[in-house]
């Protein structure tokens, strides 16, 4: 057993460095110079450590705005879709509306399907609907998430049905059995979906280029894009501005993190 347990902790030691790696290169490389990071023989190490890459980011991009659309974009499509979610979950784990075999299929096969292929419909309806270089055409078209559906679905299930039937008896309708009774034992799950729909947001780059032209109406992804060169780029300014637009995702999952695990864990285990 000693052997086991020292194994696991080496190989979970040796895959934390490999993944930490990337992002222990791009701190490194965002408190360098532009003339370090151009040598032939690029060093590992500042010195000495710089911030001018992130004075730099913020006289090149408008930062703080772009700051301000990712996380007004994250939060607004992360509620909308915990609502539409919740109801749909509902709807197929405790109502169980006929054909519900048939739904779960249905959105299995969805998950299957690249997300890419509906960015011209996308397009096209935001045109339409005249919201085109909005926020709101940034998050409208994703607020509907299969995965979501599925993964609260696997979390309602497990709701003990004595309580549901007690609400019923008493007189409670659907929307109040859900928002009491339901929501409140599956917060892991709510938690979990939340940071998966901001993280996904968080890192959009090609939707948020196609439906909008200004860059005033751009989140971070496509904003830091912008930093690239045709010839020659500041890689200190872009790993600089990286790693600020990194840092907010690595706090809430510090601070999530527990729910988050715990929440997976339970729906794999359903």
């Amino acid at each position: 057993m000693p052997r086991i347990r020292w194994s696991t902790r080496a190989m979970v030691v040796v895959v934390g460095l490999v993944i930490l790696a990337p992002f222990a290169w791009m701190v490194a490389t965002a408190l360098m110079t532009t003339t370090q990071t151009l040598q032939a023989d690029p060093s590992v190490l500042p010195s000495p450590p710089t911030l001018q890459g992130v004075q730099d980011v913020f006289a090149k991009l408008p930062f703080l705005r772009l700051l301000a659309n990712t996380v007004l974009v994250s939060l607004g499509r992360a509620l909308v879709t915990l609502l539409i979610a919740s109801l749909a979950a509902y709807a197929l784990a405790i109502i169980k509306v006929p054909g519900v075999r048939i739904i779960l299929l249905l959105v299995l096969m969805l998950l299957m399907v690249p997300g890419d292929i509906f960015i011209l419909p996308n397009f096209s309806i935001m045109a339409k609907l005249h919201l085109t270089n909005t926020l709101v055409a940034l998050a409208l078209p994703n607020v509907f998430d299969v995965f979501g559906v599925f993964l609260l679905y696997q979390f309602f299930r497990g709701v003990p049905r004595e309580l549901i039937e007690a609400a019923r008896i008493d007189g409670a309708s659907h929307l109040r059995i859900l928002f009491t009774i339901v929501l409140p034992v599956s917060r892991g799950g709510l938690i979990a979906l939340a940071i998966l729909t901001v993280l996904n947001e968080w890192k959009e780059l090609l939707w948020p280029i196609v439906v909008n032209r200004d860059v005033d109406q751009l989140t971070l992804g496509p904003g830091l894009a912008l930093l690239r060169g045709t010839a020659v780029t500041d890689w200190n300014v872009l790993m600089s501005a990286g790693a600020m637009a990194t840092l907010p995702m690595i706090v809430i999952f510090l601070l999530l993190q527990r729910h988050f695990v715990a929440s997976l864990a339970r729906s794999g285990l359903k």
